[in-house]
């Protein structure tokens, strides 16, 4: 019985002294650690590229937000600039829209 102790509690006394990763546990499982290193820098690869992904969708949406405000304003700018509110907002200041054509007035020569 006292072997069995022996066996169940040897993993747990090679992990605490570091012999867990001894030379013998390297040359074994050389491939799979090779495979865990491979795994763990690629996963490490695609938090950076995730990242960057989430800050360009967050400047997107910037972007977004952005060419409504431009639109909203640009439609405003449209409204204001109508004759008839230009009209409007210019006859409280005594501006007011012609109702005849200019006349030209030419400059005739004197010799």
């Amino acid at each position: 019985m006292s072997d069995k102790r022996i066996n169940i509690l040897k993993p747990i006394t090679d992990l605490l002294s570091g012999n867990f990763f001894g030379k013998e546990f390297v040359q074994k499982n050389m491939g799979f650690v090779v495979y865990l290193t491979f795994l763990v820098m690629l996963y490490i690869g695609y938090g950076y590229y995730a990242d960057k992904q989430m800050k360009r969708v967050a400047e997107l949406e910037n972007m977004e937000e952005l060419n409504s405000k431009d639109n909203s304003a640009t439609k405003e700018l449209n409204q204001i600039s109508l004759q008839s509110n230009v009209l409007k907002l210019t006859e409280g200041k005594g501006i007011v829209e012609l109702k005849q054509a200019p006349i030209i007035i030419k400059e005739t020569e004197v010799n």
